[in-house]
C-alpha cells in the first residue's frame, strides 16, 4: 500500500436516523480495512455544514467521498478496496 490515506471520516450531525444507522457499518468497514474512524459533527465547522448540509452522513477517505445518504455497504467495500489496494 503506497501513501493510502488512513482515517476514515463520518461527518454526521444530530438527530438524523440515516447517521444511526450508518455509523455501525462505518465502524465495521474501518475496522475491516484498518483504518482509523474519526466522526465529525457537521455543526462544527459552516465550512462543512455549507458542503454537506442535507447530504449526511457522509464517508470520506483522504480527498475520495465514498458515499453520502443511504450508505451502501457492497459499494463502500468496493471504493474501500480500491483506496487502500485491497
Amino acid at each position: 500500500m503506497t501513501n493510502a490515506p488512513r482515517t476514515l471520516v463520518f461527518y454526521t450531525k444530530p438527530d438524523c436516523p440515516l447517521c444511526d444507522k450508518a455509523w455501525p457499518l462505518a465502524q465495521q468497514l474501518a475496522a475491516r480495512f484498518e483504518l482509523a474512524l474519526v466522526r465529525v459533527d457537521i455543526r462544527s465547522d459552516p465550512a462543512l455544514e455549507g458542503r454537506y448540509g442535507e447530504k449526511i452522513p457522509v464517508l470520506v477517505l483522504g480527498e475520495r467521498e465514498l458515499g453520502w445518504g443511504r450508505l451502501s455497504e457492497r459499494a463502500l467495500e468496493r471504493q474501500l478496496g480500491e483506496a487502500t489496494g485491497r
